[in-house]
């Protein structure tokens, strides 16, 4: 059984316009629904990470700066 789905922003989860496309928000809302946990793991700092996720209504944890930053889906760390 699946329990966690970590995705990196650039090239796979943003588009070209660097935003989170509404299919891939569909994804990680479904997931989220059936109580998989989906992590956004990246080399960005936080803010830079949050910035495409906050034109969305998804709540999820960040692995940021290549692990050196951890934040819950309310942004503690």
């Amino acid at each position: 059984m699946i329990k966690l789905i970590a995705t990196d922003m650039d090239g796979t989860l943003l588009n070209a316009a660097h935003e989170i496309t509404p299919e891939n928000q569909a994804a990680i809302k479904f997931a989220q629904e059936h109580g998989i946990t989906v992590v956004i793991a990246t080399g960005r700092a936080f803010y830079e990470a949050n910035t495409p996720v906050a034109e969305t209504d998804l709540k999820v944890p960040y692995i940021c700066l290549n692990g050196a930053e951890v934040r819950d889906e309310t942004f503690n760390i």
